[in-house]
């Protein structure tokens, strides 16, 4: 089992009584993609947060103090074909506008 600085909602409101991402959107009043955002910890929680959970769930303060966002997937995208030339800089120089 993780260590509860590793966890996200998801893995603790359960054993509070809110096992759906539906019953955390309804309990705290929150559309449900800013509360798909919390479950999932892609955003971290505010104070203001916190408290409606504590309040709503009964979850300790203590607990929801300790979770973090999640850490965000590495990006993909393609990797450069070859690396820029060393002898030139890869941004043209600015232009002198005064001239």
């Amino acid at each position: 089992m993780p260590s509860i600085a590793s966890m996200v909602l998801r893995e603790v409101l359960p054993d509070y009584g809110c096992r759906t991402l539906t019953e955390l959107a309804r309990g705290l009043g929150l559309p449900k993609q800013y509360a798909w955002l919390l479950w999932h910890g892609k955003i971290a929680l505010s104070l203001e947060l916190l408290r409606q959970i504590h309040e709503t769930f009964g979850v300790p303060v203590e607990v929801l103090a300790q979770i973090t966002r999640a850490t965000p997937a590495k990006r993909r995208g393609r990797k450069p074909l070859r690396p820029p030339p060393k002898d030139r800089p890869s941004t043209p120089p600015p232009e002198d506008r005064h001239a």
